[in-house]
This record gives structure tokens, sequence and C-alpha cells, in this order.
């Protein structure tokens, strides 16, 4: 089952239409989150809801209610979803008006769809997931959860094809992020990830692990990885996002990773995170 929210209510699937001259549709003009409900408990939603205002202020967008009332909505959203994990995704655009690049007077609007999220396991993470690295072509401010996501969707396209489950972008010889998620690498009991700059969204879950991290007096670095220090030397590395918590990898490109069982440092951090956003 999924809901649907568009302007002002609830609707069914396929009882809206988007206007064509939709700032989003023509655009990309507006921003998101992805917030998860379990057990009908948000994780981090004052986070993202924050970080949303933040993305609004810097791309000097109005958002249409306050931020107690789209909590509420996004609340009620979930609520509506008859399951123990549910995913809701809501964006601001700048609303509907004739298509000219320069800022139109026109109200902004709240999207949102919300439907049962999938569970990854700790099966599922002893296991891991391998990844590619490719060049980050993306813009200089990522920092900010905008729509524009199409150099995000072609480096995830290239992992698909790769047989990779994701992609990790190398700018000017660095590691940054990856297409949907943050990275994190581990060597010689440190902990390294990029630290939050304009070149990186700062993750509601990234900031929990570190907190994690620090939480349990593990070594963290938040500094930049050269690619050949996170191709070539991290004994154990993983990536994270709202919807998978903590996920390890087993490969970076063609080079084989630790198991996660001999990388005792992982799990404490999960469940210290796991509490830490869920409280």
């Amino acid at each position: 089952m999924t809901v649907y929210y568009y302007k002002d209510r609830f609707i069914e699937s396929g009882q809206q239409l988007l206007p064509i001259e939709e700032r989003a549709y023509n655009f990309g003009d507006g921003i998101y989150e992805v917030v998860r409900f379990e057990r009908g408990v948000p994780v981090g939603l004052s986070e993202h809801l924050e970080r949303l205002e933040t993305s609004a202020a810097a791309v000097r967008l109005r958002l249409p209610y306050s931020l107690e009332e789209i909590r509420a909505i996004v609340a009620e959203a979930a609520g509506r979803v008859k399951s123990e994990a549910v995913d809701v995704y809501f964006q601001i655009s700048r609303g509907e008006a004739p298509r000219v690049h320069a800022f139109p007077d026109a109200e902004p609007v709240l999207a949102l769809f919300a439907r049962p999220g999938k569970v990854h396991t700790d099966e599922s993470r002893r296991v891991g997931v391998s990844v590619i690295t490719v060049p980050d072509e993306r813009w200089a401010n990522c920092y900010i959860k905008s729509l524009n996501l199409l150099p995000n969707i072609l480096a995830k396209q290239a992992a698909v094809e790769a047989g990779a489950y994701e992609a990790v972008f190398v700018r000017d010889g660095f590691v940054t992020e990856a297409s949907a998620s943050n990275v994190f690498g581990l060597h010689e009991g440190v902990f390294y990830t990029a630290p939050a700059e304009r070149g990186i969204l700062n993750g509601i879950t990234r900031r929990f692990i570190i907190a994690a991290i620090r939480d349990l007096g593990y070594a963290l670095k938040e500094e930049r990885m050269s690619a050949a220090f996170f191709e070539q030397e991290v004994e154990a590395a993983f990536i994270s996002s709202t919807t998978m918590d903590i996920m390890p990898l087993c490969a970076i490109n063609s080079r084989k990773l630790q198991p996660l069982e001999d990388t005792s440092l992982i799990w404490p951090v999960l469940g210290r995170m796991r509490e830490l956003s869920r409280g």
C-alpha cells in the first residue's frame, strides 16, 4: 500500500495530474527528504525537518507549512500505511508557474508518498554489498538535498551494470560519498569519513553513526580519504542511509574486504547508532 499527498490533501493513486509547468517537473526546482518510521515511531524526524529547512533557505524556497505542520502530515501519512517499517518521501517544489528561469510568483507545493520500507537483516549485513568508484560530476552544493539527482542516477546505473550495489564518488582524487549514501572506511582501528562540507550531503544516519563512534570511544577522523587509500588500504568499509542504517561492503571495485564477522567494531557502532537515532 502506498499513500499519496499533494498540495493540501491526501489523494488516491492516479487522482492528481501533475501540471506541465510545475517547476519540480521543469527544473528540478525543489528539495526533499526521506524519513523512516519503525512500528509507528519516526527515526530522526526532527533532524530531517531541520535539514529540510536548511535546504529551503539555501535555495531561497519558502516552505508552504510550518515544520510542525509538515511533521504532522508526514506522521499521518506513515500511520496510514500498515507496515512495521514505513518510508515517507516528501518534497517541496517552488510550485506551478509559466516556465521562466527566474523565481516566479507562485505558491510552493508539498507532495509526498509513504510506502512499506525494505528491512535489511543482520544476515544481509554479514554478506555485505559491493561498490565501484566513479568520477564525481555533480554540482558543488551537494549539502542541499535538491531534486536534481541525474548524476546520482547515472552513477547508480553504472553500479548496476557492473554488478555492484552502489557507486562511490571520487572528486579530485578523494572519496566524497556514494550515489545514495554516505561512506565510511576502517583502517587500523580508525574510522574515516569525509567531512560535512558543501561537497557531500550530511546524512542524518551519518550524524548518528559519528555520535555512536564517539560515544563508544573509538577513533574517528572526519577527513577526506584518497581514492587510493579507500580502494587499496582500508580493511573494512560501509555505507549508510536512512533506509539501510549501516551496510558493510564486501568489495570495492575488484578488491575483497574483510567479512563483517571479522570486523568487530562495526557491530557495536550499529547498535549504538540505533539507540541514538531511535531514542
